[in-house]
């Protein structure tokens, strides 16, 4: 009684040792040939483990001519006997095609349909063998040999991998090592179970900030419908050259048509990744030569979003930051419960983080306790970990300086129209999104006002490098606002771009193309603020410059004055306070009098004059020390100075 087959060599053996016969066999062999396939096709019914070609024979519906054919490339590559035999009638040439066709020819039908087919490129065999294009001279010539992905399959029944693309399992770990998954996303959760779960092809694009746990999504949706998943990194993809990106389109195809997978686009960096040739990232995957999968697009930015969008019956957008509920969940998950303190959801509660930024922030506290020899339970690591994570941006920085309202001086309609937003912010809590625009001539206390309404909320201020933001790339401009909003809205800061008139200065008659770009840039920019769920800040010295319609688009405008007679004195006292005490004979009243200066300089008049009385060893600032410092300071713009 025949067994079936019990490992994909003893299979393999079989085809061996027919086409080694085959090769020496004359016409009387013919009987017993067709006898040995019969022998094989009943092992192969009753084999109770999965063989690859079977399932490949199945899937692609191969004829018998065609599943043979496949089997001599396979076997060709795995047993160096075959190749020597014929190597030693043919000159030392390698068997091609010709050969393999010529060979089968005599004891299974191949007519001229099958070679017109494999010519056209119609035919099963165009992805599992490597074929010339199709309309390209030399078909028959071409090695018998399998494509990589093919060889792959056949020789393990694992589904074929690339480097840039890799599948997942259902029966694999969600997380590297087994980690704890944790239900997140829990609607979209159950929408992609549908979907994953539907015979007829589906289009999906998931859009979400890196991070925010798209991958992981995905895979517990595979792993409950019992689903393969194919990644595919398409901006690496497109970068290939022509050939190597065909080669690896069809191993894709073949996996595709295998495995019927969830087919998983990562569209990120695609915005100006490929040659010309490649067509769209979108377009590559959709045309009628790819197979119609279940397909999910990958996005991170709003342009990848909207390239895609039209083409989905279906989006998600993951909601970017953990809700306090969630961040509680992962810390009771990720650390242990000797060290689990409430303040430290106080503590992360300040911040916006995804489940990805979070997962980072915990592992760098990790390093920094250890490295200090603490633990998790004590404050010290935490504190530094996320002071460090505020300073990862090159398109800016976080300001130090702290003050209050009380410690500024300012005019008093100014303060009324600042303590009028700070209950609002107070109010909010800063989540709702306040946009300001501070105007006035340098020195007034713009950035000083910013740094006051940051300090009585308690939140960060980051101020934006201009020169670092707009590039002549087309597409560059775009990613550094991503980072410049990405990093703000992870650390809650207070946005503030200083010489604001540079980017919403007047727009510019379109006379070319980099026109047209900048005029969209900017566009873009203002809409991201508009969006922003915080505080944005925009200051300038020149409004006039300013685009009426952008102006009117800004909640809430606060002019900057020079400060009056009595304003300077209190400011002149401020200046002074901290320093060396002023001579008898100085009086504030009359500094205030002797020149019209802008807090800032100010501020710097009486820093100069301590520095000078340090100098010569004076126990106090003396009328001579300021007059001095008020010439130089006033002699930068030949501002007058009266009465000293």
């Amino acid at each position: 009684m025949r067994e079936g087959y019990g490992s994909i060599e003893e299979q393999a053996q079989d085809f061996i040792r027919v086409f080694l016969k085959l090769q020496q066999a004359g016409e009387e062999e013919k009987e017993a040939f067709i006898q040995e396939k019969g022998r094989i096709g009943e092992r192969e019914a009753l084999t109770r483990i999965f063989l690859p070609a079977v399932y490949l024979r199945e899937r692609y519906a191969l004829t018998e001519t065609e599943y043979w054919l496949v089997m001599l490339a396979f076997c060709l590559e795995v047993e160096g006997g075959l190749c020597l035999d014929f190597a030693k009638k043919s000159r030392g040439r390698q068997p091609d095609l010709q050969y393999g066709l010529h060979l089968l020819s005599s004891v299974l039908p191949v007519d001229f349909a099958l070679i017109g087919e494999l010519c056209k490129g119609e035919s099963a065999l165009g992805e599992i063998l490597r074929l010339p294009e199709a309309g390209q001279t030399g078909l028959l010539s071409a090695p018998l040999a399998l494509q990589a992905g093919a060889f792959r399959f056949l020789l393990d029944g694992i589904p074929p991998e690339e480097e840039l693309f890799r599948c997942f399992l259902p029966d694999e770990a969600v997380l590297p090592g087994g980690g704890q998954v944790l239900a997140l996303h829990q609607k979209e959760y159950n929408r992609l179970c549908i979907c994953f779960s539907m015979a007829e092809p589906v289009r999906l694009l998931l859009h979400g900030d890196r991070g925010t746990g798209k991958h992981t999504l995905i895979k517990r949706a595979c792993r409950e419908t019992g689903s393969i998943a194919v990644f595919v990194k398409i901006g690496r993809l497109l970068k290939e050259e022509a050939a190597e990106r065909r080669r690896m389109m069809q191993t894709l195809r073949l996996t595709c048509r295998l495995f019927w997978p969830v087919l998983v686009l990562e569209l990120a960096g695609t915005a100006d990744a490929g040659p010309a040739d490649a067509g769209s990232p979108v377009e590559l995957f959709l045309n009628e030569d790819f197979p119609q999968c279940r397909t999910v697009f990958l996005t991170e930015s709003r342009g990848e979003a909207e390239g895609a969008g039209g083409l989905c019956t279906v989006r998600m957008d993951l909601r970017q930051d953990l809700s306090a509920e969630e961040v509680r969940l992962v810390l009771d998950s990720r650390i242990r419960a000797g060290e689990r303190r409430s303040w430290q959801d106080e503590l992360l509660g300040r911040c916006r983080f995804n489940i990805g930024e979070l997962e980072q922030k915990r592992k760098a506290v990790e390093l920094l306790a250890g490295e200090a020899g603490l633990t998790l339970g004590e404050k010290a690591p935490w504190e530094a970990g996320l002071k460090e994570h505020s300073m990862n941006s090159g398109m800016g920085k976080i300001l130090e300086s702290r003050y209050t309202l009380k410690e500024i001086v300012l005019p008093k309609e100014c303060r009324k129209q600042l303590e009028t937003v700070m209950r609002l912010a107070k109010r909010w809590g800063g989540e709702h999104g306040l946009h300001l625009l501070f105007h006035g001539s340098s020195g007034t206390g713009k950035t000083m006002a910013a740094s006051a309404l940051a300090g009585e909320l308690g939140i960060p201020v980051f101020k934006v490098d201009l020169s670092q933001v707009f590039d002549k790339y087309i597409g560059e401009t775009e990613k550094h606002l991503e980072e410049i909003f990405r990093v703000a809205k992870r650390g809650r800061c207070l946005l503030f771009f200083d010489e604001a008139d540079a980017l919403f200065g007047k727009r510019t008659g379109i006379q070319d193309a980099h026109d047209r770009y900048a005029n969209v840039s900017t566009a873009y920019l203002l809409q991201r603020i508009e969006e922003y769920e915080g505080i944005v800040i925009l200051a300038t010295n020149l409004l006039d410059h300013f685009d009426d319609a952008f102006v009117r688009r800004i909640r809430f405008v606060i002019r900057f004055r020079n400060l009056d007679r009595e304003d300077r004195e209190r400011m002149w006292e401020k200046a002074f306070e901290g320093g060396p005490p002023l001579a008898k004979d100085v009086s504030v009243a009359e500094l205030a009098q002797a020149a019209e200066l802008s807090p800032a300089r100010i501020r710097a008049a009486a820093q100069v004059a301590g520095l000078l009385a340090g100098c010569r060893e004076s126990k106090s600032i003396t009328r001579e020390h300021i007059k001095e410092a008020l010439e130089l300071e006033a002699g930068k713009d030949e501002t007058a100075v009266r009465g000293l």
